[in-house]
C-alpha cells in the first residue's frame, strides 16, 4: 500500500499504474491545490533507472515555465518512496483528443489526467477532501526523521545508486506508454482484425479514413500541432532535446491547451556522452529518428521527426513503419521510405501530409530544421 501522505501532499486517489510506479490526485496540504504525483515502487521493487529518470525529469522541467508544458513542484524520496510532483492536467492525451467528440463533448465530458487510460468513466469532478487533521498527526508525520527520505533530485541519484544500476533507459521502456506495442492494432480501426468477411473490413477502414478527414478532427490537429511547435521552439531554444515525442507524451486539457509531458528522457544538447558512452539508446523505438537508433548525435530535428512519426499516424491510422518486431521496426527506419500518405488516405490534407514526409527524411539536413519554421508551414497549411 503507498503511504497517504508525501511530505506536505496528501493523496487521494489512483490515476493510473504501471510496472514500475503509479501516478496519483493528491493535494499539496500548504496551497490546497491539486497535484498528480508520481510515486515509484519502493524496496525490492525499486527500479533505479525510473528513478535517476525522475530526477532528469525533474531538472529537465523545473527551469521551464511555458503554458504548453506540464509544470514540476518537487521530487525526492519519501520513506523510501521516489516521488515527483507535478501539475495536474485535466483531459486527454491527443490520440483521445482526436477521437471525434472526446472532449468537451455533452456524452463525453473531459476525463483527469489518466496516463494509461485506467480511468473508463468520466472524471469525477471534485475530489472529497480527507481530514482537515486538527490533531496535526500528518504534521508530526512530515517532521519524523527518516533516513530513507531527503528532497531534491540528488536524493532520488543517491537511492538508485544504493542499488546500482547503470544510468541508461534500454528501448522503449516508458513509465507509462501506451504506444510501445509495434503491432497495434488500433492504428487501423480494426482491419487486422478478423471481421467475416473481406468487404466488411474494408468497410471500416473506409469509415475511419473518413474518421480521421473529418473538417472538426483536422482542425483541432492543426490548433494542436501549432501549440506543439510552440512547446518544442521554447525546449529547443533552452538547448533541451525532448527524446520522446509521442501521443501519449502530449496532454490536451478541457480548454483545448496542449501540454508537452515527460521530460524524463531529455538530454542538454551540450553533453551527448551520458547515454551513447554505453552502448544504450533511449526513447520509444517507433518514434526514433535514424541518427538516434544508430547512436549518432542528435538535436532538435531529432525531435522534429518524432513529431512527423506522429503526424503521419493521425493522418493515416497507421504508423509510417510497422512490424512483428522491434528489430524489424527499426530496420525499416534505417532503411525503407514510408509509403505515401496519399496512397493511404486519398482525401488526406495534401499541405500536411507533405510537411510530414518532410519532417520523415532520414537524412537531418533535408528535414524541416526547426519548430519555428514547422509552425510557419503548418499555419499555412
Amino acid at each position: 500500500m503507498p503511504p497517504r501522505i508525501i511530505g506536505h501532499y496528501l493523496i487521494h486517489s489512483l490515476l493510473g499504474s504501471g510496472g514500475i510506479g503509479s501516478v496519483y490526485r493528491a493535494t499539496d496540504r500548504h496551497t490546497g491545490e491539486d497535484v498528480a504525483i508520481k510515486l515509484l515502487s519502493s524496496g525490492a521493487a525499486l527500479d533505479a533507472k525510473a528513478a535517476r529518470r525522475m530526477a532528469r525529469e525533474f531538472e529537465a522541467l523545473f527551469e521551464l515555465e511555458h503554458e504548453n508544458i506540464v509544470r514540476v513542484f518537487k521530487t525526492g524520496v519519501w520513506h523510501g518512496y521516489p516521488y515527483l510532483t507535478m501539475e495536474l492536467v485535466e483531459g486527454v492525451n491527443l490520440r483521445q483528443y482526436l477521437a471525434i467528440g472526446a472532449l468537451n463533448s455533452p456524452d463525453r465530458p473531459a476525463r483527469a489526467f489518466d496516463p494509461i487510460g485506467l480511468l473508463q468513466g468520466p472524471s469525477t469532478g471534485s475530489v472529497a477532501r480527507r481530514s482537515t487533521d486538527p490533531y496535526g498527526i500528518l504534521d508530526a508525520l512530515d517532521a519524523e526523521p527518516d533516513t530513507a527520505s531527503g528532497e531534491g533530485p540528488d536524493a532520488l541519484r543517491r537511492l538508485a545508486d544504493a542499488i546500482d544500476e547503470p544510468l541508461t533507459m534500454d528501448g522503449d521502456e516508458d513509465f507509462f506508454d501506451d504506444d510501445r506495442s509495434v503491432g497495434d492494432d488500433s492504428w487501423t480501426g480494426g482491419s487486422r482484425r478478423k471481421t467475416g468477411s473481406g468487404e466488411t473490413g474494408r468497410a471500416r477502414v473506409k469509415v475511419r479514413l473518413a474518421e480521421l478527414n473529418a473538417p472538426e478532427r483536422m482542425a483541432k490537429l492543426k490548433d494542436a500541432l501549432l501549440q506543439i511547435c510552440q512547446a518544442l521552439a521554447y525546449v529547443h531554444g533552452r538547448g533541451l532535446i525532448h527524446r520522446d515525442i509521442k501521443p501519449s507524451n502530449i496532454m490536451v486539457d478541457g480548454e483545448q491547451r496542449v501540454k508537452l509531458m515527460d521530460f524524463g528522457l531529455a538530454k542538454h544538447l551540450a553533453s551527448d556522452s551520458e547515454v551513447t558512452a554505453t552502448g544504450h539508446i533511449v526513447g520509444t523505438y517507433r518514434y526514433m529518428a535514424p541518427e538516434q537508433l544508430r547512436g549518432e548525435r542528435i538535436d532538435g530535428r531529432t525531435d522534429l521527426y518524432a513529431l512527423g512519426v506522429l503526424l503521419y499516424e493521425l493522418l493515416a491510422g497507421r504508423p509510417p513503419f510497422d512490424g512483428p518486431s522491434t528489430i524489424e521496426v527499426c530496420k525499416k527506419i534505417l532503411e525503407d521510405e514510408p509509403t505515401p500518405l496519399t496512397q493511404i488516405n486519398s482525401s488526406v490534407d495534401e499541405a500536411l501530409a507533405r510537411v510530414t514526409h518532410w519532417l520523415l527524411a532520414k537524412d537531418v539536413e533535408e528535414r524541416i530544421q526547426t519548430a519555428e519554421e514547422l509552425y510557419e508551414l503548418v499555419a499555412e497549411a
